[in-house]
């Protein structure tokens, strides 16, 4: 009857004592390696007792611009779906930065439509659209009248404006 520590021979137990001139078990071996990729057990016909057992659960790789990362072969793989950092923005270039996975939008100088019929040339400047030079509404034509409409563009009616027919 004393409480002295001994080993029952089962590598998963742990802190055994003494007890009633036996050696009883203890509580569970911790068999965790601190890797979220390895299932962790005990089986006491292994020499040491803990298996750690590859899986494929869910991860997180540590890249924020990486999505849906997998453990693979004990280790933590990237997703295969980047994140998606679009801003709809056809004026700005659009990055993920790791490893916190920041969305970058940087300003660029594409060519762009303002939305405005009546501007030519539009190009990206400070992350927007910005509107390029006015849209020359002539067709030459003495009997009409040009003018530009913002949403149909270069418009023509005619006119009752006295003319010259060349001859």
């Amino acid at each position: 009857e004393n409480d002295i520590p001994c080993q029952d021979g089962d590598p998963c137990t742990t802190g055994d004592q003494c007890a009633e001139k036996e050696c009883v078990a203890g509580g569970p071996t911790d068999c965790s390696d601190g890797n979220v990729c390895t299932t962790d057990s005990c089986n006491p016909n292994v020499v040491g007792g803990c298996v750690h057992t590859d899986n494929t659960d869910p991860c997180n790789d540590g890249n924020g611009c990486t999505l849906d990362d997998t453990c693979a072969a004990g280790a933590c793989e990237p997703g295969l779906v980047p994140k998606n950092c679009a801003d709809q923005n056809g004026c700005t270039d659009d990055s993920c930065e790791a490893p916190l996975g920041t969305c970058l939008h940087d300003p660029n100088s594409n060519s762009c439509d303002d939305g405005n019929a009546c501007t030519d040339g539009d190009v990206c400047s400070g992350g927007g659209c910005q509107p390029g030079e006015p849209k020359i509404c002539n067709d030459g034509n003495g009997c009409t009248d040009d003018r530009c409409d913002n949403i149909d563009g270069c418009v023509t009616t005619n006119n009752n404006d006295p003319c010259q027919d060349g001859s």
